[in-house]
């Protein structure tokens, strides 16, 4: 995989989609087949969408995002309530996508401290061309793509409540539960706790 592309990772696949990897995490933790995969995510449809294509499509995003986490974090992902599973997806997404961790390191970070109450387009516009200079490659990405992928952040940060809504983007604050510090500390991803605690 070329550098760009694991430094974006999976973020155009969509949104957190809480529900979902809690039944990919309970999915993954019985380590199956191919076949028991495929029979899970077509034939019984766990996930619940309206096409196979639909099913196929989001279960693979997430299952890209879950991707070499311990059996720890599945096993916390898929049975915890709401709040701290939707803490953990975000930071498997964030472990996935550079680009999004680098944006709460830097940008989210930098609007908290100077006290602003929300994040606007221009913040994501000036991020993106200068990550399109550490990764030139990304300059090559169409338009639609490039207006995709900021879409998509902003809609990742409303469902994990770092935004109130990605049409206001008026910042909220979020506490990461001690559970979820500690089992990313015991990752050795304390970058990722930073990208979390803006």
């Amino acid at each position: 995989m070329s550098d760009h592309k694991q430094y974006l990772g999976d973020l155009i696949g969509g949104s957190l989609m809480i529900r979902e990897s809690q039944i990919i995490a309970d999915l993954l933790l019985k380590e199956p087949t191919i076949e028991e995969w495929n029979e899970a995510i077509v034939e019984q449809n766990i996930l619940q969408k309206p096409s196979a294509a639909s099913a196929k499509r989001n279960a693979s995003t997430i299952k890209k995002r879950l991707e070499g986490l311990s059996s720890d974090f599945l096993s916390k992902l898929a049975f915890s309530g709401t709040e701290e599973a939707t803490q953990l997806i975000f930071a498997a997404t964030l472990i996935n996508s550079t680009l999004l961790a680098d944006f709460m390191r830097n940008v989210v970070t930098d609007a908290k401290r100077m006290y602003r109450d929300s994040l606007n387009v221009d913040d994501w516009q000036h991020f993106w061309e200068e990550r399109t200079r550490l990764y030139p490659a990304l300059a090559d990405m169409t338009q639609a793509s490039v207006y995709k992928v900021s879409q998509v952040a902003f809609k990742v940060l409303a469902d994990a409540g770092y935004i109130e809504t990605t049409k206001s983007k008026r910042l909220m604050n979020v506490y990461l539960s001690p559970d979820v510090r500690q089992i990313l500390i015991t990752l050795n991803r304390d970058d990722i706790v930073r990208a979390m605690e803006p």
